[in-house]
């Protein structure tokens, strides 16, 4: 099968701690230090080229989404982000990195598509369901390679042993400007501009968060319009 011409971007690995790391700095600094970020990847990836490679990428997860970001500033100094239940910071930086890299948003929207049959899905699965997006070829695999470990990481679902993988407990969400961007990370990467409040429940990105879609009407990255029948919609 032939690719799709889908973008992929990504085939390294980025930790957690690093970019949980390059946000805070980023957050209290509003600069992005390349070689404290490489110089951190160095105690988690070997060989020099890997950690080129994801430090290029980690830049572009901190400086692709710059809206979110200063929305987080916004609503919270650099210091009370590390005081962050961890939960909240891992769905940030998964936010942000769905944002920067689509794939991966496709990729857990697919492994959603598993769970919700099943409470075990395997690696030819995500490989079947992938290829149907983005073609069976050599790029796709290894960005797939790189993403797993991420996801596993952030705390979206759990490897039962090797090439199996189960749903992590949920993500609970305390934080209003973090539900925020996990909700805009879904409007923007679904294509659907505008969706309605009380289909959230339904929607397979949020089967990883358990989050309040409550009735909240102000809102800083999309905007909530009423409906004449029954919630409103949010629109980006």
């Amino acid at each position: 099968m032939k690719g799709t011409g889908k973008y992929i971007g990504i085939n390294q690995r980025i930790p957690f701690d690093v970019l949980d790391a390059g946000l805070y700095r980023f957050l209290r600094d509003q600069t992005i230090d390349k070689e404290l970020l490489k110089s951190h990847l160095r105690e988690f990836t070997k060989g020099e080229n890997r950690v080129l490679k994801a430090a290029q990428y980690a830049v572009q997860v901190l400086s692709r989404q710059e809206k979110c970001i200063l929305e987080l500033k916004k609503s919270f100094a650099a210091e009370n982000y590390l005081k962050l239940p961890i939960t909240d910071r891992k769905a940030i930086i998964l936010s942000l990195v769905v944002l920067t890299y689509p794939l991966t948003y496709d990729l857990l929207i697919a492994m959603a598509s598993g769970f919700k049959v099943q409470p075990q899905i395997n690696r030819q699965f995500i490989n079947q369901k992938m290829a149907a997006l983005y073609g069976s070829n050599r790029t796709l695999d290894i960005a797939i390679d790189a993403l797993v470990p991420m996801i596993i990481e952030l705390g979206t679902i759990e490897r039962v042993k090797k090439s199996l993988y189960a749903m992590a407990p949920n993500n609970v969400i305390t934080h209003p400007i973090i539900t925020e961007m996990i909700i805009f990370a879904d409007i923007k990467l679904s294509g659907s501009k505008s969706i309605l409040v009380e289909d959230l429940q339904y929607r397979p990105w949020y089967m990883f968060f358990q989050i309040d879609h409550g009735k909240k009407q102000n809102f800083s990255l999309f905007k909530y319009t009423e409906s004449r029948i029954g919630q409103g919609y949010l629109t980006i």
